[in-house]
């Protein structure tokens, strides 16, 4: 399938959802001998492997150098984004759905944001990751995941999984969130650095490989201890070894399985895509996605043309 989107010039990750959806939906499953809940079980994990080793490559590039040069496109641009979409999208929610409070927003900030993963491979596969387009996706994805780790610091309390009220669980779930950060980015510094000297010293590149995927695991273990996510564990651990002397070289032997990390998330996203219920329910399906791209479009295309922007490069 990938293949076949490589001759047409297409993204590769297209091909990744849909070979997802293809072995979900035409009898292959059955073929591994697993009923369908030992299914549903290995497929939400692997959505979920995939989750957190994306998590961890966007570690790895999250910059506060880049925040620092791009703060205010990234900081006024992506407030504007988020916050007009997430307004927009929770009202149409709404207004059409019988969803609870938590579903909506959930549903609301989800539609707001975008993926840095997707967006930023998009613009190398064309060759132009430092066109002023480019550079404006990345200030708004930058501050698109800063919201992601906010959100899924306050998910938990949002569903009602603590013991108080939900404004004080949401307090208490971001104050351990900062010092879970704070106190991984002081042991990153003090603990991690010494220790990939040590394994540097080795010589050897798949014991260093190895360090540094066993110090992704650990880290996002020791967030799910916390009952905080093994995903914003994960970012952590690539935001420790990204501000280490090693980053490039970490950069140089991780990256090239970002692209694999990706496959293994969107086809477990291919997986969990029931063509049944898409045909039953097609017409909300494509009425939805139709006004995600155009209000999302438009408010992008506003927010680049606010910073100068000029026409082509907005649209």
């Amino acid at each position: 399938m990938s293949l076949l989107l490589a001759k047409i010039k297409q993204n590769f990750l297209i091909g990744y959802l849909l070979c997802g959806v293809i072995i979900a939906n035409a009898g292959l499953l059955p073929l591994i001998g697993a009923n369908e809940a030992e299914m549903d079980k290995v497929i939400a994990h692997l959505a979920e492997l995939g989750i957190i080793l994306l998590m961890f490559t966007l570690g790895i590039e999250f910059s506060l150098t880049e925040l620092k040069h791009l703060w205010r496109v990234s900081l006024l641009g992506g407030g504007m984004q988020v916050g007009t979409i997430s307004l927009v999208g929770g009202l149409l929610i709404w207004f059409s759905t019988s969803y609870p409070g938590a579903e909506i927003i959930v549903l609301a900030v989800s539609v707001a944001l975008s993926s840095t993963a997707v967006s930023m491979k998009s613009f190398q596969d064309m060759g132009q990751p430092n066109n002023p387009s480019a550079r404006t996706a990345l200030a708004i994805a930058l501050f698109d995941d800063i919201v992601v780790i906010l959100f899924l610091l306050i998910l938990p309390a949002l569903y009602g999984r603590g013991e108080g009220a939900v404004g004080w669980e949401i307090a208490k779930a971001l104050g351990m969130g900062a010092v879970f950060l704070g106190g991984t980015l002081l042991i990153g510094k003090f603990g991690v650095t010494p220790l990939l000297h040590a394994v540097a010293r080795t010589r050897s590149r798949e014991l260093f490989t190895l360090a540094v995927v066993a110090l992704c695991a650990g880290i996002a273990v020791l967030g799910a201890a916390l009952n905080l996510s093994p995903a914003l564990g994960a970012f952590a651990a690539g935001v420790v070894v990204s501000e280490s002397i090693y980053r490039h070289r970490i950069m140089a032997d991780i990256m090239p399985f970002k692209d694999l990390f990706l496959a293994i998330f969107f086809v477990s996203v291919g997986l969990q895509i029931n063509l049944s219920i898409v045909a039953n329910d097609w017409v909300r399906i494509l009425g939805f996605s139709v006004l995600i791209l155009l209000v999302k479009g438009t408010v992008a295309f506003n927010v680049a043309r606010i910073f100068k922007l000029r026409l082509r490069p907005a649209l």
